[in-house]
């Protein structure tokens, strides 16, 4: 028995010196003799996936370059030509981004903001200015909350989003805008800055004793406490409902608008989402909640993070949606950053509002239908009945 036991270990032990002396070997011609890398695994599946997917096109390219004949060889891949190859895949909010592009696009939701500093919404009367924040050029040069955008450069703004990517862009650029006050134009001239603002604006409205008012422009990665800050500073002035504006709020970070529905809900389900391969994951809100009574008001231009904030209100009894019916983005995206700081942005998933309908394509139907300035009076009326 003791010899068959020694003759086991000497071949487990011989085993295990062939794998060592593989590995060794291995080593030697790959770092010593440089005849190969090593590396991760993941690293060794990424390049033969692309080799299997794209390695015939470089091949054919390489070749080409070796050609005598030929008098030309294809153009290295452009920028335009990227952003063409996203936008064909019928993924209506895929995007290529330059490096210029991406780094704008982080800062927004990095609650980076370069402009004069101001938040608009859509109201009958048109594109109107709702917030100007504290130390901008708006605020000194002195636009004032209700103002009505009548031009900016000159022109006239098609829809909100061309206003505000005209009052966005580069530090340093001039704006001049136009807007209505009362029945009178008046032109303001400013320099565009870079300013660390919140996507959260609040105030008391004067007066309606005891209803405080906050807009949230956009998800950002800081909006869920600064909405609960903003909760809190109207409390301490007295107020015990809000109006929470999500008018013209086109998204941002998902994570943030659950953690808005965390902290107003009570426990319940607040979304689920839904990947290509069916895998889903359902969001879900704590036992605890803002001791406040509060409408949302939304209109077409309320899409994305916002809609499942105001779906996971209204299916939970939350609070009375008022507006105008939601665009209906129920889908969400992750971005892809490259090296050269080029980013692309592709949908990854689909979410459902707690009661299991479909948002996307569909929207979500306010339980009271009112549109522009009706939707404010509808929201006062409400909070205090």
């Amino acid at each position: 028995m003791e010899d068959k036991k020694s003759s086991h270990a000497k071949y487990l032990a011989a085993y295990l010196m062939g794998i060592l002396t593989m590995v060794v070997a291995f080593i030697v011609v790959t770092k010593v003799f440089e005849l190969g890398t090593l590396i991760p695994v993941s690293d060794l599946e990424y390049y033969h996936d692309l080799d299997t997917s794209y390695g015939k096109y470089y091949e054919i390219v390489k070749l080409i370059g070796e050609d005598p004949l030929a008098e030309s060889t294809p153009d290295e891949i452009t920028e335009e030509d990227l952003k063409e190859l996203v936008a064909s895949i019928g993924d209506p909010y895929a995007e290529y981004f330059t490096a210029e592009e991406y780094e704008k696009f982080y800062n927004k939701y990095a609650g980076e903001y370069v402009g004069i500093g101001v938040g608009v919404v859509t109201e009958d009367r048109g594109i109107v200015i709702k917030t100007v924040f504290a130390g901008g050029p708006a605020e000194k040069a002195g636009v004032q909350p209700e103002d009505v955008i009548v031009k900016i450069n000159g022109n006239i703004p098609e829809d909100i989003n061309d206003a505000v990517n005209m009052l966005g862009g580069k530090a340093g650029e001039e704006v001049s805008l136009v807007v209505d006050r009362d029945g009178s134009e008046i032109t303001f001239d400013m320099t565009k800055e870079k300013l660390d603002i919140d996507s959260i604006a609040y105030t008391e409205l004067e007066d309606y004793e005891g209803i405080g008012y906050i807009a949230i422009t956009s998800f950002n990665k800081d909006s869920d406490e600064d909405f609960k800050s903003a909760v809190k500073e109207l409390e301490k002035k007295g107020c015990d409902r809000i109006i929470i504006d999500l008018r013209d709020n086109g998204g941002g970070l998902t994570d943030s608008s659950i953690k808005i529905a965390d902290y107003l809900l009570p426990a319940c389900t607040i979304m689920t989402d839904v990947l290509k391969d069916g895998t889903e994951t359902v969001y879900t809100s704590k036992q605890s909640s803002a001791d406040i009574e509060y409408v949302v008001l939304v209109n077409e231009n309320t899409a994305s993070a916002s809609e499942i904030l105001s779906a996971a209100i209204q299916d939970n009894n939350g609070g009375k949606i008022i507006g105008t019916v939601t665009f209906g983005k129920g889908v969400t995206q992750i971005t892809h950053k490259f090296s050269d700081g080029s980013a692309v942005k592709l949908t990854v998933s689909e979410y459902f509002r707690p009661n299991g309908d479909k948002v996307n394509g569909i929207g979500i139907t306010p339980d009271i239908i009112a549109e522009g300035d009706e939707a404010m009076d509808a929201a006062i009326d409400e909070l205090n009945d």
